[in-house]
C-alpha cells in the first residue's frame, strides 16, 4: 500500500478542524495538509445534531473564530446558523478543498527515527483502506461516538409502550405535536430541547438527578448591537470578544478563582483536602452530562440524550 505524505493531517472538519486549517494556512503557507472527515459534510457536531432547539450555550463572540467576525444578530446562536458559519469559513479561506470526506482514521503510529506519524485510514463510502503519513497530527474529532451515543440502562424500558428517541439520532419526520413528553436529564441538551418541544407538545416533563445552576441570558448582546451599528464589523467583533473574555458572568467567576493555600502545606495535605470522601458518592453525582432526554409518544416516550453542546459543552 503506497502511503500519501503531508506535513500536517487534521482529523475532523468541524468547528475546531476548520479553524486549525485556516490558522495553519495563514501561519505556515508552505506546509501541505489535508483534513480527514469520516462523515460527508462540514460542521461536525453542528451538522450531526438536528434536534429541536439545538444551539450554543456559549456566546459566538468567544466560541467563534478570532479571524472571522460573527455578524448575525444572535450571540447565543442556533445550530443551523453555526453550521453555516463553519461552512462559510471553510469556503472563504479555501480549506474546503483540502477536506477528504468519508475518510475515517482507524489508527496512528509514531516512528521516532523518521519523526512521522503513519495513519491507517478507511474510506467509509467504499471500504478501501489507505495509508497516510505526516509530521504533525492534529486531532479535532471531538469527544462523541457519532455512531453509538451513550444510552443508559433503564430497567423495564422494553415494556414501555411509547416511542423512545435519542437526540443524537433525531428523526427528521418526528411529529410530537400534542403528545406528552418526558426528558430525562438536565444537561445542555435538555436545556435547549425542553423549551423548543414545549411550544408544540401537550406536556413536557424534565427529570433531573442532581440540582444544577442555570443563568438566563438574552440571545442578543446589547453592546454588540450598538457597536455593530457604529463601528466596522471586525472592530466591533473584537471589542465584544474581549469584553466577554475579560468580564464573564458573575456566576462563573468563583470557578475561575485560584484556590486558597496556606504556607508550608505539603502536596500530601493538598491531596487529602481534595480527596472525595468515598468513591461511590463522588461517582453518583458526577458527570451530569451526558444525560438522558425523553421524547413523547401516545402515553409518554423516553429518549437518551448526550449533552449536546457542541463546541463548548457542559
Amino acid at each position: 500500500m503506497t502511503a500519501e505524505h503531508h506535513d500536517v493531517l487534521i482529523v475532523g472538519a468541524g468547528l475546531s478542524g476548520i479553524g486549525a486549517a485556516c490558522q495553519l494556512q495563514a501561519s505556515c503557507p508552505g506546509k501541505t495538509f489535508a483534513i480527514l472527515e469520516a462523515r460527508g459534510a462540514i460542521g461536525g457536531t453542528w451538522d450531526l445534531f438536528r434536534y429541536p432547539g439545538i444551539r450554543s450555550d456559549s456566546d459566538m463572540y468567544t466560541l467563534g473564530y478570532s479571524f472571522k467576525p460573527w455578524e448575525e444578530a444572535k450571540a447565543i446562536a442556533d445550530g443551523p446558523s453555526i453550521r453555516r458559519y463553519v461552512q462559510e469559513t471553510a469556503r472563504e479561506h479555501g480549506v474546503d478543498a483540502a477536506i477528504r470526506f468519508h475518510h475515517r482514521v482507524l489508527g496512528a503510529e509514531w516512528d521516532s527515527p523518521t519523526a512521522r506519524w503513519t495513519l491507517r485510514v478507511q474510506r467509509t463510502d467504499t471500504g478501501e483502506e489507505l495509508s497516510m503519513t505526516c509530521g504533525f497530527l492534529h486531532v479535532c474529532s471531538g469527544y462523541y461516538n457519532y455512531e453509538e451515543p451513550f444510552t443508559p440502562q433503564l430497567d423495564g424500558i422494553e415494556r414501555f409502550a411509547g416511542e423512545v428517541i435519542h437526540p443524537q439520532h433525531w428523526p427528521e419526520d418526528l411529529d410530537y405535536g400534542g403528545r406528552r413528553v418526558v426528558v430525562i436529564g438536565s444537561g445542555a441538551t435538555a436545556v435547549t430541547l425542553v423549551p423548543a418541544m414545549a411550544e408544540h407538545a401537550a406536556h413536557v416533563t424534565m427529570l433531573q438527578r442532581s440540582p444544577s445552576y442555570v443563568v438566563s441570558l438574552p440571545e442578543r448582546d446589547p453592546l454588540a448591537d450598538v457597536l455593530r451599528r457604529r463601528l466596522p464589523a471586525d472592530l466591533a467583533y473584537r471589542l465584544v470578544r474581549w469584553k466577554n473574555v475579560l468580564w464573564p458572568p458573575p456566576s462563573t467567576r468563583p470557578a475561575g478563582a485560584p484556590p486558597r493555600s496556606s504556607s508550608g502545606s505539603s502536596a500530601a495535605a493538598c491531596r487529602a483536602a481534595f480527596q472525595p470522601a468515598s468513591t461511590s458518592s463522588a461517582t453518583s453525582r458526577r458527570a451530569m452530562t451526558p444525560g438522558t432526554s425523553a421524547c413523547a409518544s401516545s402515553p409518554t416516550a423516553i429518549s437518551s440524550a448526550p449533552s449536546a453542546r457542541a463546541g463548548r459543552r457542559s
